[in-house]
């Protein structure tokens, strides 16, 4: 798994958090990504990559999905 990949598990747990507090329905891929964030942390590999440094960098994707306005779906 690289680091793009947590990434955007990552925010796709973020971003299932504030649809659900919005009251908004969450696209079944969101909800696979988030489980899979879930899965990767209790795991214990989540907080072994974070130890790395989180090595290798960010995408041209990552960095635009970083800078969407809350709420954007």
């Amino acid at each position: 798994m690289n680091g793009d990949r947590i990434r955007a598990e990552r925010h796709a747990r973020e971003l299932v958090g504030d649809m659900h507090w919005q009251g908004m329905p969450v696209p079944t891929l969101y909800s696979h990504m988030a489980a899979e964030f879930r899965d990767l942390v209790a795991s214990g590999d989540y907080a072994a990559w974070v130890a790395t440094g989180g090595n290798g960098t960010h995408s041209r994707a990552h960095r635009a999905l970083r800078h969407l306005p809350r709420g954007f779906t």
